[in-house]
């Protein structure tokens, strides 16, 4: 496995989570929670099967430490590619 890779969703994931959080809470609070999202997801680069199977067992998800975020995932030959990153109350479970 050569490495890691987020879509086009998950980036928006990202940008919606950022402004969220720095208009409901803090800019710090975004940085701090954006952080850990990227932290967390490197772990899947070395560990692609750290995660939890889904349903359908093509993707994975896998929990954020000391966040309420999950980064859904897929493995492929050559990489880790997260799909999108929910809030745990959100409804994450991706079309298969």
């Amino acid at each position: 496995m050569s490495g890691l890779s987020w879509t086009g969703p998950a980036l928006a994931d990202l940008r919606r989570i950022d402004t969220w959080l720095e208009k409901e809470a803090s800019p710090e609070l975004a940085i701090r929670i954006l952080g850990k999202i990227r932290e967390r997801s490197k772990f899947l680069a070395d560990f692609p099967r750290g995660g939890r199977p889904m349903m359908s067992k093509e993707y994975r998800v896998l929990r954020v430490h000391d966040t309420p975020y999950l980064l859904a995932y897929r493995i492929t030959e050559t990489k880790c590619e997260i799909l999108r990153v929910f809030h745990e109350r959100e409804d994450w479970h991706l079309e298969p």
